[in-house]
């Protein structure tokens, strides 16, 4: 009998490339590709400042958002934002009004809870949520930087608790939630040779488990009748819409999902992608769901 031929151990991008070529196929090569270009941005203007937007393009007709081709020259004076277009979305799907109760569960750098505070108008609260301290502290210097020192008092909390076990200290609190979940981040992990190499099928099998309690802990939080995004900048089925289903399972009909309501986006089962082959910006997944 001839021996048994010994099996090749998988590289960590082979692991990596085998994963997404199964969950998208043929696209898998331009979608690769496109994760290699340069991030789109969008200019995020402070309407507490002066900052002239002649000759800029309105970003879907969105409050102080504007369309760049890429990132531009911080024009300092903290006059103007810069962040990842399909990221703006987020925010912004869950339709702030002045007065409200809203929650931003992972918030740092702070680009996101800036739209947040901004449509807030200095009325209701804003509490701006992030675990890491280091991240935290960029967290709450952007905050500061960005929104007049009365505004910041009057309606920001910058917090540093577990998303995970939020609602053992608080039911109900919030009208609007914003959870941009820790993910796989696959863009900049193609960007890095060494986490490349070092990728495992288990990455987002383990993040998937986190986002699951991060999303069940703060649904418990949401009040009846209120909105929240569920987002990730990962490409990975068991980090999105996977999740989402999880929700659904364990809640039934207290949980709606509402339309996408942007022109842009293709539509899985449970939310939206935005993916740069596709849309020019992302990748990103988003659902915008209601509580019942």
């Amino acid at each position: 009998m001839g021996k048994k031929s010994k099996k090749v151990k998988q590289t960590g991008a082979e692991l990596f490339h085998s994963f997404y070529e199964e969950v998208f196929g043929e696209r898998w090569e331009s979608l690769r590709e496109s994760l290699l270009l340069e991030k789109s941005y969008v200019l995020l203007k402070n309407p507490y400042k002066n900052f002239q937007t002649e000759g800029l393009t309105p970003f879907f007709g969105l409050p102080h958002l504007y369309e760049l081709s890429k990132r531009a020259q911080d024009p300092g004076e903290a006059q103007a934002y810069f962040l990842d277009g399909a990221s703006a979305l987020a925010p912004m799907a869950l339709d702030i009004q002045p007065g409200e109760d809203v929650l931003d569960l992972c918030a740092a750098p702070g680009g996101k809870s800036l739209i947040l505070a901004y449509a807030l108008q200095g009325e209701g609260s804003l509490t701006a949520n992030d675990k890491s301290p280091n991240r935290r502290g960029r967290l709450k210097q952007n905050l500061k930087q960005f929104l007049p020192e009365e505004i910041f008092e009057k309606i920001i909390r910058v917090t540093g608790h577990d998303a995970s076990s939020w609602c053992l200290h608080e039911k109900e609190a919030y009208d609007k939630i914003l959870l941009d979940a820790p993910c796989s981040s696959e863009k900049h992990v193609l960007e890095s040779p060494k986490h490349l190499e070092q990728w495992k099928v288990g990455r987002t099998k383990r993040l998937a488990t986190l986002q699951w309690s991060m999303l069940a802990s703060s649904w418990e939080v949401l009040r009846t009748g209120g909105k929240m995004v569920y987002s990730t900048c990962s490409i990975s089925p068991l980090e999105n819409d996977q999740v989402v289903a999880k929700l659904i399972k364990k809640y039934g009909a207290q949980v709606k999902i509402l339309a996408n309501p942007y022109p842009i986006g293709t539509s899985s089962e449970y939310g939206t992608w935005i993916t740069p082959d596709e849309h020019g910006h992302g990748p990103f997944f988003f659902t915008l769901l209601q509580k019942l």
